[in-house]
Parts: C-alpha cells; structure tokens; sequence
C-alpha cells in the first residue's frame, strides 16, 4: 500500500467515509509488522494535519496503549478482532495526537508490577496410600514404584507411568492427578495413552488396566490420544455421561460451571453414552450432554476446542463469559460483573503465556472494559 494511499484511507476512516472492505484492509495493513516503518511516517504525516483536533488520550495513556500493542503476541487468523484490536490501539493513539513525536528516545512505561502472569507447569499427583506429590515442587525421574509401576517425571509438565511387566493380576492401585486454576500437565498412563489435562481438572485412573476396559473418572477438561486396544476399550467416567473409545484423539470438557458436557472427536471414533441414550461420533463432530440426558451432535470447531493443548486461546464469536471463563481457569481470577454481562463476541488467536494485562487490553479495544483488582476481573460494558 502506498504512502498516499494510506494516508487518504486513514483519513478517511477517521472521518467516517471508509467502506467496510476498507477498514478491514487497513486493519489488516496497520497489524503487520513488517509495516511497522511505514505505519509511523504515516501516522506523522497524519498527525500534523489532526493538531487542532480533540485529544482523546493523553501522552501517558498514549505511551501505555503502545506499550501494550507492541508486548502482545498476536496470531492473525482472517477477520479476527485480533487485527480490529490492534489497529484501534493504534489508531486511537493517532486520535490522541501523540505518536511519541516529540520524545521518541524515552522509555516506555513499565508493566504494573502487579499485572498477573499466566498460569502453568502445576499439578498434584495423590497415590493410592493417600500421599500427594507436589509435581511442580518434585525433580525429574522416579516418584513412586506401586506394584510393578513406577511413575516417573520425566520433564516440566510431563508425567508417565511404567509397567514393567505390563498388565498383571494384582489389584491395580489408583491414582489421581490434578490441576489447580492456573494449572495444566500431561501425563502416559500405563497403556500407553496420552492425557492433557487443562486447568482446574483431574482424572483418576488406575497404575494399571487389568480388566475387560480401561476406565478412568475425569472432572474438567482433559485432551486424550488413545492408544489403540480393540480387546480392552478405553472408556471416560464424566457424572452420569460415559466415553467409549477404541483408539482415538478427543476432547472432553466438563467444567461443573458449563452448561453442557462437551466430547469433540477428532480423529477415530467414540461412542457417548448418557443414561439410555447414545450416539457415535464421526471425526470433526461434537456430542453436547445436558443434565436433562439430552445428547446434542454439532460441527466441531476444532481449533478452538483443542487450542488450549497448544498454548493457544482461540475464540470463533465466543460470547464475552465464554472468554472469561476460560481466562479465569488459566489465571485463576474471579470474574465480576457488576453492571450486567455485555453482549459482545470475540473471534481471534492470544497465547497462553501473556500477562493477564496484555490479553485485557486487547480486549478492552473491542469496547468492553476491565479493571483488575487483586485476584478479580471487573468487567464493565
């Protein structure tokens, strides 16, 4: 895009005239860093047309809005709020008449110091005897040997079970590991299996699957790769719900706060059972199970549902409590809504790993406003 060009359509989109296909191409343009150069003498250019005009934001506030657009990892994905957020922070800097034009050299402000980070490598492992294992706190290798099993740590995040002699006759012990808000780990069960556990969860599972299934209870939500058994199916205890798998890779969620249990398959296939009900689900469909036993199949959105096993949010016109229920697990924040929930919807890629300050001011871009106080979020239409 040429200098002049740019120039007339910034104008003209402060000025209100720019069509929809042209905000969106600017939002795109001005959210790319590579433009990051040309984006600046524009805005200079701009700027010293707009001197007399009202100034919305203040030099600090100015300072502090770039500093936010410039810390955040943003993972562009097409007509995601994401651009929109970006773009309106900078654009709302230009509208404050500040583009750091008179002192360019100065630091930008610092992050508050209280700006509350994301969550992580953190669970706790309770064995059989009743003895917890704090995972985070505990070093790398041999845990604990129960029967012909050893649990081993074998990283940050990362637990696997050892059968040395494979399935055997002798009782099998059970295990539970579990997350806190803020948490998340991964662990191999004996069989093989690959189990993501997200914040605020926990499964319980036996050192070894010596019956007809292998059945473990999950409570919140956990991402599975099953390894394959057609002899011995694999099978998830939710409640009053149950899934029947062969060999797979699903998602189960099933946070006591969601209004629906939600079984996403991606790959393989799976039967869910609810009470006398039952459906089987094909790759790229969802199972929602309400506490009446309905059982409802829609299209899956795959990146969204699983973008929390890849450090990612993902949010496809997501309402603002779907957004801050999952912001609230990984930060371990409250949520408040003081003057009603606000309607809006969010699409757009964050990583997982942003200060909760970062994610919020991207947020705040779109039009609603948030304040944190101490281990709560306000939320403010």
């Amino acid at each position: 895009m040429s200098e002049p060009v740019l120039q007339d359509l910034m104008r003209r989109y402060f000025n209100g005239t720019a069509t929809p296909e042209e905000e969106e191409a600017l939002m795109q343009w001005l959210s790319d860093s590579k433009n990051e150069a040309a984006v600046k003498a524009v805005m200079d250019d701009v700027w010293k047309d707009s001197t007399d005009a009202p100034k919305i934001y203040t030099e600090e506030q100015s300072r502090q809005l770039l500093q936010n657009i410039l810390s955040v990892k943003v993972i562009h994905t097409n007509r995601t709020i994401w651009w929109s957020a970006a773009a309106a922070v900078l654009l709302l800097i230009l509208a404050g008449g500040w583009w750091l034009r008179t002192d360019r050299k100065q630091p930008i402000a610092q992050k508050d110091t209280k700006d509350i980070g994301p969550g992580g490598n953190k669970a706790t492992l309770t064995l059989a005897n009743g003895s917890v294992i704090v995972l985070e706190d505990a070093k790398n290798g041999a845990l604990s040997k129960q029967g012909t099993v050893t649990v081993i740590k074998l990283k940050s995040g990362q637990l696997a079970y050892n059968n040395a002699k494979g399935n055997s006759n002798e009782p099998a012990a059970l295990n539970t590991l579990a997350t806190p808000r803020g948490g998340q780990y991964q662990v191999t069960l004996p069989d093989g299996t690959t189990v993501w556990l997200n914040s605020a969860s926990s499964i319980t599972f036996p050192t070894a699957f010596t019956g007809k299934n292998r059945e473990i209870v999950l409570k919140g939500e956990a991402y599975f790769e099953v390894a394959a058994n057609v002899k011995q199916p694999f099978m998830v205890k939710v409640n009053k719900m149950e899934v029947q798998v062969l060999g797979t890779s699903f998602n189960l969620m099933a946070y006591s706060d969601e209004q629906t249990v939600k079984t996403t398959l991606v790959d393989g296939a799976v039967k869910v059972v609810q009470e006398s009900k039952d459906v089987i689900l094909k790759p790229g469909q969802q199972a929602q199970t309400d506490n009446n036993g309905d059982i409802k199949i829609v299209k899956a959105d795959l990146d969204a549902t699983i973008a929390w096993k890849n450090g990612l949010f993902t949010f496809n016109d997501a309402t603002i409590e779907d957004v801050m229920r999952q912001l609230g697990r990984w930060y371990d924040m409250e949520i408040v809504y003081p003057e009603g929930i606000p309607q809006d919807h969010f699409r757009g890629e964050m990583f997982r790993n942003e200060n909760m300050s970062s994610i919020l001011k991207i947020l705040e871009a779109s039009g609603v406003n948030f304040s944190i106080q101490g281990r709560k979020i306000i939320v403010k239409p």
